[in-house]
């Protein structure tokens, strides 16, 4: 295990400054502190540091903010105008569940510093009809498409496939969330289409962000 250190140019922040710390989800201390970072104890004054795992070498999302004496709570408020609505709370990046709202407020299992709290929908892209940049047009004619890789970025829970007439045919992507793009292969179902739609769906409260997909794919022959 080695010592957690933030590195934050010109932070300004003195030891024994008490700090919220996103990926932990809890608070620390500054601690060994220099101009651009510092080290998280556990307790002000203390010589109990957080730690990491060596294989992990860096974190690369997340966020430090000066802790303004608020403490958590179980009991989140000011939801009034979602009275009777299922609504779903995350918290530092975890899925914390989903509750319904009584007179105005929700009780979450553990205490949270930090939250996000709304309405669940379900965000669906859709690809233009395939086409390439030939004379005469692809439109009309019979594709089946033979492999899609869908590339993403900070994405979870992601589900892609195909769309043949008004059906969908989607498989769990297993994107591991990062602030590196990785490429995914959508297993391929259905039959042939003058469409060849991409479909890429996520229903659940997490980030979805989709950067290209590249497409194998083969065309009918006219005869």
């Amino acid at each position: 295990m080695a010592d957690q250190i933030v590195y934050l140019p010109n932070h300004g922040y003195g030891n024994d400054d008490p700090l919220f710390v996103s990926w932990f989800n809890d608070i620390f201390y500054v601690s060994d502190k220099t101009a651009n970072s510092f080290k998280l104890a556990f307790e002000s004054g203390g010589s109990a540091l957080a730690q990491v795992n060596r294989g992990n070498t860096s974190i690369t999302d997340g966020y430090v903010r000066e802790d303004d004496g608020d403490a958590a709570s179980a009991t989140i408020t000011g939801l009034d105008h979602l009275e009777g609505e299922l609504v779903y709370v995350m918290s530092s990046g975890a899925f914390v569940g989903a509750f319904t709202v009584s007179s105005g407020q929700i009780t979450v299992p553990n205490a949270v510093t930090t939250y996000q709290v709304g309405l669940l929908y379900s965000a669906k892209i859709r690809t233009m009809r395939l086409e390439i940049p030939t004379a005469p047009t692809n439109q009309s004619r019979i594709k089946r498409i033979n492999e899609t890789v869908l590339r993403a970025l900070r994405s979870k829970n992601v589900k892609a496939g195909q769309e043949y007439g008004g059906r969908e045919y989607l498989t769990e992507m297993e994107f591991e969330y990062s602030n590196n793009s990785e490429d995914k292969t959508i297993p391929t179902e259905g039959g042939f289409t003058e469409d060849a739609y991409t479909v890429i769906r996520s229903d659940t409260p997490f980030p979805a962000t989709a950067l290209a997909t590249i497409v194998s794919f083969e065309i009918e022959e006219r005869r």
